[in-house]
């Protein structure tokens, strides 16, 4: 017979590992700055589904606190932290909201705040000195268009989340817990 409790802490440990190698992989490709920490985030929808809010939130806890430890690329751990870590957790309660307009304005408000006070807290609490050099340059409009930008792309990832759940209940479900000896 198996026992759920180590299956559960064995599958959340290794859960954990992949989460923080795709983290700590974000500082070999420039680019990955948004993308790994939005994988990571990912990749907690199967603890999600099979085990519920609280291992969830206890498997995004463990991941913030060992990226903001060891991930050399401090924006993309404070992206996870406090954005793309915990909405995959908050995602499906926000899909209850039943009209798409309010829904879709309360995920851009969630998105718009995240994202101001992440970057609040890299250029004027633990100031980063590339990140203040590269932002002295941008104006008003550049800024503005950035957000657009961030807003489009996090709606195309609420989406893709979406989908990887869809993927996930119907193909690997099935063939990770199976429910065969």
């Amino acid at each position: 017979m198996q026992n759920k409790a180590s299956i559960r802490v064995a599958f959340c440990g290794l859960s954990a590992a992949l989460m923080l190698v795709v983290m700590l992989l974000g500082t070999m490709v420039p680019f990955s700055t948004f993308l790994c920490p939005g994988i990571a985030g990912a990749l907690s929808i199967p603890v999600l589904w099979e085990f519920g809010l609280r291992p969830g939130m206890l498997l995004y806890a463990a991941v913030s606190i060992l990226s903001l430890i060891l991930a050399p690329d401090k924006e993309a751990a404070f992206l996870f932290v406090f954005l793309l870590g915990w909405y995959p957790i908050l995602r499906p309660k926000l899909q209850h909201i039943r009209k798409r307009p309010l829904r879709g304005l309360v995920k851009w408000v969630i998105f718009a705040v995240a994202i101001c006070a992440v970057y609040a807290l890299l250029l004027f609490v633990f100031t980063m000195p590339e990140l203040t050099a590269e932002m002295e340059e941008w104006t008003l409009p550049i800024l503005t268009g950035l957000l657009l930008l961030g807003s489009v792309t996090f709606l195309c990832y609420d989406i893709l989340l979406g989908r990887l759940q869809l993927l996930y209940v119907a193909r690997l479900r099935p063939k990770l817990f199976s429910r065969n000896p």
